[in-house]
């Protein structure tokens, strides 16, 4: 899990931060990173899900533009479905405007509080976001977890996975969006049926193939996504995916 702060009162932000930190200690809560910022872009650049379920606070106010944390938190559910928002604000008239918004927000924490009363609201949330770092994110999901990143994707949503030039560092590419992590290839064929190493450099989800270009040795996704196989496992390539197509004529059947 990685915490996010949106807060362009560096004395808020700082009594935020604070906060937040002193809660993790006290209820053992782990997180990857503490992020703040008074700027949105600068936050939206900085989600990675190498780690699920993250938590964001964010100011509705940002540069006296009142609903701006309502549109970074619109943004932040197309990169992070799954994350836990927090709005954090003196508008407290706003808070009927956040449904309109459709981005499921946890709380509404006012900065006016009394600060007993606001320490208590941050550590609910907190507490709440900590829980569904454990909680399956689907049925059917990929879960990934060792030494260096830990996080969870539908399996439905997994393209392929490659390797790139940083050194044991691996880049998934998914339908939406892009996951860097550390890890090894081999780790990562071993966990599912439906992955296939296809080439020294990329591991393949066979559901989501949608053909391969025998000639360019090329596998082919959906909208133009592609990588690389090799001439050698074209043919148990083959026959995977047919025998994938098998199962799941079967699974149908019944």
């Amino acid at each position: 899990m990685n915490i996010f702060i949106l807060e362009d009162n560096l004395f808020q932000q700082q009594r935020l931060e604070r906060i937040v930190k002193f809660l993790t200690l006290k209820h053992q809560i782990r997180y990857k990173s503490l992020f703040s910022t008074a700027k949105p872009d600068h936050l939206l650049a900085q989600i990675d899900l190498t780690a699920n379920h993250h938590i964001y606070f964010l100011d509705l106010e940002i540069n006296n533009e009142a609903h701006k944390g309502l549109s970074v938190a619109k943004e932040i559910r197309k990169k992070d479905p799954y994350g836990t928002i927090v709005f954090v604000t003196t508008h407290s008239e706003l808070a009927p405007t956040t449904f309109a918004y459709r981005v499921a927000a946890l709380d509404f924490i006012e900065k006016d509080l009394a600060e007993e009363q606001f320490i208590l609201k941050v550590e609910q949330c907190l507490l709440i976001a900590d829980k569904h770092r454990t909680i399956p994110v689907c049925k059917d999901n990929f879960s990934f977890e060792n030494k260096y990143a830990s996080f969870q994707i539908p399996f439905s949503d997994i393209l392929y996975f490659e390797t790139i030039e940083i050194a044991h560092k691996i880049r998934l590419k998914t339908k939406s969006k892009v996951i860097g992590f550390y890890a090894e290839l081999k780790e990562i064929e071993q966990y599912d049926d439906r992955l296939f190493r296809c080439h020294r450099a990329f591991v393949v989800n066979l559901a989501n193939v949608r053909s391969i270009d025998k000639k360019n040795k090329l596998v082919l996704f959906d909208h133009d996504e592609s990588c690389l196989v090799s001439r050698r496992l074209q043919k148990e390539m083959i026959t995977k995916l047919e025998a994938l197509s098998r199962k799941e004529l079967i699974k149908d059947s019944n």
